[in-house]
């Protein structure tokens, strides 16, 4: 894991309550100074930073890239996305950036996903543009290192990266508690079956983050006329594998539309 060390933190928000709540979670960090807690002061901020992170809902990144001096206060340095569906040639269409050198904005798209919030996030870092310094993709790199792993991905990919590594949380989710409710229904309290399937599952990640292929950890746990092969044999007849994996293709199909890339999707779409 790469260093990524900043004397100070600043953090925009547009509410009061948000700003309550920050202080609240960050205490540490705000009464040493390290952090500051800025209020609808956007520009303000960008000017005081040399690395921009922009994470506002999509809806709203419009409104906030032109805000008045806002583009200006970015020009020079490294503007990292965070924006689902927003694509780095859109973002370059809405700043309207110079092409010169002192002037250029630096622009890396990465997306993060919900995991980040115990520092277990998958972050799909796009290729940038081939001009930009090398030294902002290590930066970026090392930024979202420090909230979990990451993996670089070409650009036709973010679309994908995006349900793969962002949608994927909620379905391990419904997953889960599908299990849970089936261990209720044979007679497991409620809270021990949560403890037995989170663990199961953890423990499953962990072998397979360690090398052992997913076929491989089946056939672990299955043998003739055992009780694991009769599930699998269920879940095969019911078609769980194919329903996932459309699931998952539909995520994905979404993703693209999401990013106004309508006319470029995949053949295995699901639309």
């Amino acid at each position: 894991m790469k260093e990524a060390y900043f004397s100070r933190i600043i953090a925009c928000v547009r509410s009061a309550s948000s700003e309550q709540r920050l202080t609240t979670l960050c205490s540490e960090y705000k009464e040493s100074g390290t952090l500051q807690i800025y209020r609808n002061e956007n520009v303000k901020a960008a000017q005081s930073a040399s690395i921009i992170i922009l994470g506002v809902d999509p809806a709203d990144v419009g409104t906030t890239l032109k805000e008045p001096g806002l583009v200006g206060a970015l020009k020079g340095k490294l503007l990292i996305s965070v924006v689902a569906g927003w694509t780095r040639p859109r973002l370059e269409n809405v700043i309207c950036r110079s092409r010169s050198i002192t002037d250029e904005i630096w622009i890396v798209r990465a997306l993060p996903n919900v995991a980040a919030q115990i520092s277990q996030s998958i972050t799909a870092i796009e290729d940038p543009d081939p001009s930009i310094p090398k030294q902002h993709l290590s930066t970026a790199t090392a930024i979202f290192e420090q909230i979990g792993r990451v993996v670089h991905v070409q650009e036709r990919l973010m679309p994908a990266a995006t349900a793969v590594g962002g949608s994927t949380p909620a379905f391990w989710a419904i997953i889960c508690d599908a299990f849970i409710d089936a261990a209720v229904a044979v007679g497991m309290p409620r809270d021990i079956a949560q403890q037995m399937i989170y663990q199961s599952m953890r423990g499953s990640a962990e072998m397979l983050q360690n090398g052992i292929q997913p076929g491989e950890l089946r056939d672990m746990g299955t043998s003739p006329e055992g009780c694991t092969i009769g599930g699998v044999m269920v879940m095969e007849e019911a078609g769980v594998r194919g329903a996932l994996g459309k699931a998952l293709r539909e995520a994905v199909t979404i993703a693209r539309l999401m990013g106004g890339d309508a006319d470029g999707l995949h053949v295995n779409d699901t639309r």
